[in-house]
């Protein structure tokens, strides 16, 4: 199969970069109050440079637990469109999350790099020092939080053992392979690796993406500047160029933050969609059932490495069915809510024409279905959950995950055919 020629799904770029510009705003604005109210003249980050980097907690699950375990419940669900800030600050141990499809994913790496290579993963030289940094945090992050799934093997961290895989990794010096390869098999999210240049502008100067969605090619990309990766993306030169460099100069090591985006497709595929498979104004095949639509969640998260002062983005995607979720409330409603209300630029970004008219009576059963068995009212109205961006059900942290208490999930769950999966 060749490979398919896409570019990266513009609401994931858009998302991120309005999502920097509200946060910035806001940070602006409590900055200048605290500033105001202490005489501060002071510029820079955010977080106090001073300020110490956040450490994982240990999570005690074995293996055998990771098969069923669920990660947390995204529904990054929003009405009015623009009602919630869609940026968070990111406790440290939801940085690498795990869950019951890790194995996946990491397969998926493998084959997606075996078979497509620089198309998905690539570096330059100056990024050496970042990716070295990024493979040491990110082995160090993994052997503490995860301490019963990735085992030391020397006494230190320089080689583990990952024990979902069996794979023995040594990070000794010299590196056997490239650091971005040792990262890949530890973690199942995608990664980009920006760095500012002496002419004071961020680069993006590795990646290693086999997941990106809509078949981004990394290798177009690499050592390109932030602004040029951009440039397709409406009001990205108007309002939110100078927010993402302003944002990257200040972030600091202690300052992680996270947020979710979404799209709808019918496919579980993790490299390329088929929403963004389809050509310009091309409608979904009708015979496709509409129990088969999902939603992909892009889980994406912001750090700086404190040593070579890179930027990371990582992205993950997670799908849940729509069948999944239909007797969470308000969920189908604010699903047809969004594809036939949104804002028109979101509605052409995420393909929404292309299957809304198929998918409509089926969302429209489900949300009879909420009403018939009480779930919502008639006049229930449709607005951002309480527990946004995640599931209703949603706690704190345990040890056997968020399990959705619904019986329609775990029926869902059981029923999930892994072939849906394959790329």
């Amino acid at each position: 199969m060749g490979y398919l020629e896409y570019t990266l799904p513009p609401v994931v770029i858009l998302s991120v970069a309005l999502a920097i510009r509200q946060y910035y705003s806001s940070s602006q604005r409590k900055k200048a109050a605290v500033d105001s109210k202490k005489g501060s003249e002071k510029k820079g980050y955010y977080a106090a440079e001073d300020e110490p980097i956040p450490e994982p907690t240990p999570l005690m699950i074995t293996p055998e637990q990771v098969k069923s375990y669920d990660d947390r419940p995204w529904r990054p669900f929003r009405w009015p469109y623009h009602q919630t800030m869609s940026i968070f600050k990111l406790d440290v141990n939801h940085w690498l999350d795990m869950d019951k499809f890790y194995w996946h994913y990491i397969q998926e790496k493998e084959r997606i790099y075996h078979e497509y290579g620089d198309q998905n993963i690539g570096w330059l030289p100056e990024s050496w020092d970042a990716c070295v940094e990024l493979m040491e945090i990110v082995r160090d992050h993994m052997v503490k939080r995860y301490p019963l799934l990735f085992t030391k093997v020397d006494g230190s961290n320089k080689i583990i053992k990952n024990e979902l895989t069996g794979e023995t990794l040594d990070t000794t010096f010299p590196l056997k392979e490239h650091p971005l390869v040792y990262v890949s098999k530890m973690a199942k999210e995608d990664f980009y690796i920006v760095l500012k240049r002496d002419d004071g502008r961020h680069y993006m100067v590795a990646g290693a993406v086999p997941f990106p969605g809509g078949s981004f090619a990394i290798k177009d990309k690499i050592g390109k500047h932030i602004d040029q990766i951009h440039s397709d993306v409406p009001y990205y030169e108007t309002k939110l160029k100078r927010s993402m460099e302003r944002w990257f100069e200040r972030m600091q090591p202690s300052e992680l933050v996270e947020r979710a985006s979404w799209y709808m497709t019918w496919d579980r595929k993790l490299m390329c969609s088929n929403v963004y498979a389809l050509k310009a104004d091309e409608k979904i095949d009708s015979d496709i059932p509409p129990t088969e639509f999902n939603f992909r969640v892009e889980r994406q998260t912001l750090r700086r490495l404190p040593r070579s002062k890179a930027i990371i983005f990582t992205n993950h995607p997670v799908y849940y069915g729509i069948e999944e979720v239909k007797d969470e409330p308000l969920i189908p409603s604010l699903i047809k809510k969004i594809i036939f209300e949104g804002p028109e630029d979101i509605i052409k970004y995420k393909n929404f024409e292309s299957f809304r008219d198929h998918a409509a009576p089926y969302l429209d059963s489900l949300i009879q279905r909420q009403i018939d068995l009480g779930i919502i009212k008639e006049d229930t109205p449709i607005k951002t959950l309480d527990t946004y961006p995640f599931a209703h059900f949603v706690k704190d942290a345990q040890p056997d995950g968020w399990k959705s208490p619904h019986e329609s999930a775990k029926e869902y769950q059981k029923n999930l055919d892994p072939k849906k999966f394959e790329v």
